[in-house]
């Protein structure tokens, strides 16, 4: 049993068909998903925007104070922009996983009906 398994490894898991969810789960969180990826993307524009502070006027201290804070938005250790890119990628894999899920779901509701369907009722 994994403690934290990474996205990775749950898509190895339904990839194996030791994971799934109810019908209907599945395509519902890859939606969410993809609104949350879409609204962590707009947030890393705007924090893109942020590269550039004024205000702080012309003094040495002012510029100084403007420039941390510019870094803390985007080009400074571990930036608000980059965070923001490592948050996409997850939720990205998130969403790779639960359209697996649905896709393994579909093709087995596939096979399930021609086999079904391939029964002679005479029989």
């Amino acid at each position: 049993m994994w403690i934290n398994p990474s996205w990775k490894e749950l898509g190895e898991l339904v990839d194996a068909g030791e994971l799934y969810l109810e019908p209907g789960v599945a395509e519902k969180c890859a939606a969410h998903c993809e609104q949350l990826r879409g609204e962590l993307m707009d947030l890393q524009e705007r924090a893109r925007r942020l590269a550039s502070v004024d205000g702080f006027g012309h003094l040495p201290s002012g510029i100084a104070l403007a420039r941390k804070f510019e870094l803390k938005a985007s080009g400074g250790d571990y930036a608000l922009d980059q965070a923001l890119g490592d948050h996409i990628a997850t939720v990205e894999q998130m969403q790779a996983v639960f359209e697996k899920i649905a896709a393994r779901f579909g093709a087995a509701e596939d096979a399930n009906t021609q086999a079904l369907s391939g029964i002679d009722p005479d029989r």
